[in-house]
């Protein structure tokens, strides 16, 4: 991936869940093989696009903390770490954080990634910016599958282009809170890719210790 393609894409971590399967810990600061799970993502974000920040609705300092040990490039005049916009109802899930990430993005494009998946491609970035300039996408997810055969699209880490920030607003404003079926309202595509590990989120207590 070239620089002036990292350039055009804005990196947004999303860290505003409620943590309930983790018994209301705070998913992205959990240690995951010695570092928090956020650390691991935001190496991914800060590697494949050109500015950063995060999405939290707690422990703001301690995410400021880890995109400045990443060495993440803020948007100019956006803080590294912002919560929900206070317009919006609290713990309205991950369409919330991506509304918010949205008024806040200059470039383009705006990647999304959930705190929880600290094995995402190399690629990622490059392979969904690619092909949504090859067919015109306005979003793009990427795609496994499963063990039994099946098509598994992951769209809580999807690549938006900037002009879909009204639209899905819009769609919130009218009580849709299921990404997926935001997404599927707008002009959007999947990239397949081979190793389903590289989307894994770990994201309860039994599968942290399963792996740690």
């Amino acid at each position: 991936m070239t620089a002036s393609s990292r350039q055009q894409v804005t990196g947004c971590l999303l860290a505003g869940g409620e943590g309930r399967r983790m018994g209301g810990r705070d998913k992205g600061l959990v240690p995951y093989q010695g570092r928090p799970l956020a650390a691991w993502v935001l190496d991914r974000l800060v590697a494949q696009t050109g500015t950063q920040f995060a999405v939290a609705n707690r422990n703001l300092p301690d995410y400021a903390n880890l995109l400045q040990q990443a060495h993440a490039t803020p948007p100019s005049g956006v803080p590294a770490v912002l919560p929900d916009a206070p317009d919006l109802p609290v713990a309205s899930g991950p369409l919330a954080g991506i509304v918010t990430a949205l008024r806040h993005t200059a470039t383009p494009w705006l990647m999304v990634t959930p705190c929880d998946t600290p094995h995402l491609p190399d690629d990622l970035v490059e392979r969904l910016l690619a092909e949504a300039e090859r067919c015109g996408a306005e979003a793009v997810v990427p795609s496994t599958i499963d063990p039994d055969g099946h098509q598994r699209r992951h769209w809580v880490c999807v690549l938006l282009h900037q002009r879909v920030s009204a639209r899905l607003a819009a769609m919130f404003a009218q009580d849709e809170r299921k990404l997926r079926v935001c997404i599927q309202a707008l002009n959007w595509t999947s990239v397949s890719f081979a190793d389903a590990n590289g989307f894994d989120n770990i994201n309860s207590l039994e599968t942290l210790n399963g792996r740690n």
